[in-house]
């Protein structure tokens, strides 16, 4: 039987540093990549990198500051309002993230990086489904935190 760390996969990545570094490194694939760029275009929002790791961090288990500081889970839900993402590139993001992650020293230990991919697949299914022509966009929930074992069912906050 293994044991599991008792630290949110926010600290056991490396904290706010290692959400830039994922974000940054994530984000320039996306401007570059044929499929993604569809979605996010080539010229680039310098301030995504920011949110995004504002959001990482937050869903990982770190301080709230996508709540606090751009608006918390309804935000990040009118964000992919009439984007129409596609199965393939909701696939693909997932793909890119998981190379940025090796990119910018993410722990590779499995069970790490299976709850950070069960994050992504779970994360962005809701995206795509969000993203079509006149999807429900509104929410009064928290931001998701998501664990070693999955969603929490209560905030650790």
């Amino acid at each position: 039987m293994s044991t599991q760390p008792t630290q949110s996969l926010y600290a056991y990545a490396g904290g706010s540093d290692a959400m830039r570094r994922v974000a940054g490194a994530h984000y320039r694939r996306c401007l570059t990549d044929p499929v993604l760029s569809q979605v996010f275009g080539t010229t680039g929002h310098p301030e995504h990198v920011e949110h995004l790791a504002d959001w990482l961090g937050e869903v990982l288990g770190g301080p709230k500051r996508y709540t606090e500081l751009h608006g918390g889970h309804a935000a990040l839900l009118a964000h992919h309002a009439g984007r129409s993402i596609t199965e393939p590139q909701r696939a693909r993001f997932v793909e890119a993230f998981l190379e940025a992650a090796d990119e910018a020293g993410l722990p590779d230990e499995p069970r790490f990086r299976a709850a950070l991919r069960d994050y992504l697949e779970w994360g962005t299914a809701i995206a795509r489904d969000v993203s079509r022509p006149g999807a429900d966009v509104s929410s009064d929930e928290p931001v998701p935190v998501w664990t070693w074992d999955g969603l929490a069912r209560e905030s650790p906050h």
